[in-house]
């Protein structure tokens, strides 16, 4: 009876490869399948991005919203220390398996196979499908093209002078910095809503946006906030400057709605900011806009021009500007450089032809929304 036990055991060891074999081959095309869809099937990704996305988002934000603190952070940590011990585990397996390494290198590769289509299937489903869907862009019925240098520097000034009003509400520390209200993830999620109240495809529920412990790690890697489609989470940088982390976790937050382009979720941010009601984002979402439009406008102008309409920001945030470039000269070295180049590659696979640069694309979708309101 007992050797009955064992050999069937040893049945199901010889079987579990092949289902993990089986279950990552089925996800793999499932991912595949649903990749290449989005981009060549007329109106797949909308069709799943406005019908089917915000029901997974409702179901699985809530359930990481439970907890406190980032599933993302955790899941991370343990996903590396799980992959280093398997490579040690696999090398030592190797040295010692004489007449055991075939079967041992077939489970690993199946446990490869598993995990990768594993990941595969959820970030299609859980985000790559959305890139390729219909940009709020013409939800918003936003025209952008070839803009003048004039056009530029009148949506400068009128950024800067909106900044100006809303400088004049804020609370600031000793330092200069604006004051973060302790409630941020709730102000944020508020503001989405009421924003997803004058747009349906923002109507979605909003989880809290988390902090990161490894905020310092970020930092290094250039990043400000990330929203992860495995644990549908927003999660934002807690050494950020003040005056940026307002735009930060709304830009987050507007990824939970299906709009992935960085443009776009920047544009988002912006209008939920600027329409918020509330002192702290109104003014970080003037403050960063007047950023990206600031660097538009540099090399259309001489120095003398530049000049002059850099005086007419308030003496105030000048200064947050410059402990901004101070505090982000820390971080300017190797590891950061190839992080960002990681992130550009990442952006133009996922149909952002202009990488990186998409971030700043904002100032388009910016300057024609003022000039439809105008």
């Amino acid at each position: 009876m007992v050797k009955f036990v064992k050999a069937d055991r040893m049945k199901e060891k010889r079987k579990f490869p092949a289902v993990r074999f089986a279950v990552g081959g089925i996800t793999l095309t499932l991912g595949a399948a649903g990749w290449f869809a989005a981009r060549s099937a007329e109106g797949f990704a909308d069709f799943y991005g406005f019908s089917i996305y915000p029901t997974v988002v409702n179901i699985f934000a809530r359930i990481s919203g439970i907890f406190p603190f980032s599933l993302a952070e955790i899941m991370v940590i343990c996903g590396v220390l799980l992959v280093l011990t398997g490579i040690v585990y696999f090398i030592v397996k190797m040295i010692r398996g004489k007449g055991k390494r075939l079967r041992l290198l077939l489970s690993s590769a199946a446990t490869v196979v598993f995990t990768g289509g594993l990941l595969l299937f959820c970030f299609v489903y859980g985000m790559g499908i959305n890139y390729s869907r219909r940009p709020f862009s013409d939800i918003a019925g936003l025209e952008t093209g070839k803009y003048t240098k004039e056009q530029v520097l009148e949506t400068l000034e009128y950024a800067i002078s909106n900044l100006t009003a809303a400088g004049e509400r804020v609370v600031t520390d000793e330092d200069g910095h604006i004051v973060v209200p302790e409630d941020l993830s709730e102000r944020a999620a508020a503001a989405m809503r009421r924003l997803g109240e004058e747009y349906d495809s923002l109507d979605s529920f909003y989880p809290r946006v988390k902090p990161v412990m490894m905020s310092e790690l970020m930092c290094h890697a250039h990043i400000t906030g990330i929203f992860t489609f495995y644990s549908m989470e927003a999660n934002y940088n807690t050494k950020d400057v003040p005056e940026e982390l307002g735009h930060t976790v709304c830009h987050e937050l507007s990824h939970m709605t299906g709009f992935m382009r960085e443009d776009e979720a920047n544009f988002i941010s912006y209008l939920a900011c600027r329409g918020s009601g509330d002192d702290y984002l109104t003014y970080c979402g003037w403050y960063d806009i007047t950023i990206y439009l600031l660097n538009a406008y540099y090399p259309e102008a001489t120095s003398q021009e530049y000049s002059e309409v850099y005086m007419k920001i308030p003496e105030y945030a000048r200064k947050q500007l410059t402990m901004q470039n101070e505090f982000w000269d820390r971080y300017r070295h190797e590891f950061g450089k190839a992080a960002e180049a990681m992130n550009d590659v990442y952006l133009k696979i996922n149909d952002q032809k202009e990488g990186t640069k998409s971030y700043g694309r904002v100032v388009d979708l910016a300057i024609a929304d003022y000039l439809s309101r105008k």
